[in-house]
């Protein structure tokens, strides 16, 4: 083997650690990156769980009554029959003498 030959294997080699090294660094890269999304989606659903369960809490008819109790306002009940809710599904109606 002459001293061309040398060489040009040598540059060879330090170019393939090169690109090993390069492409260990990038799939390391890509798992921070992913841990980091990970992180991220968690915060997100644990944000969502606690605002859906707020705005269950501030639903609750029960809940919304009695605070209005609390703050003073005088709550009469509503006047003559109640229409349905738009969206809401009527209740099936029960036949007399089945």
């Amino acid at each position: 083997m002459n001293v061309k030959t040398g060489i040009i294997f040598l540059i060879f080699c330090v170019a393939l650690s090169a690109v090993i090294v390069g492409q260990r660094l990038k799939i390391r890269s890509v798992g921070f990156e992913a841990a980091q999304y990970d992180r991220e989606l968690r915060d997100l659903e644990e944000r969502k769980r606690v605002l859906n369960a707020d705005l269950a809490r501030k639903r609750d008819p029960a809940r919304m009554i009695r605070e209005a109790r609390e703050a003073g306002l005088p709550l009469l009940p509503p006047e003559g029959e109640i229409k349905p809710l738009p969206g809401k599904k009527k209740e099936p109606e029960q036949k007399e003498g089945a």
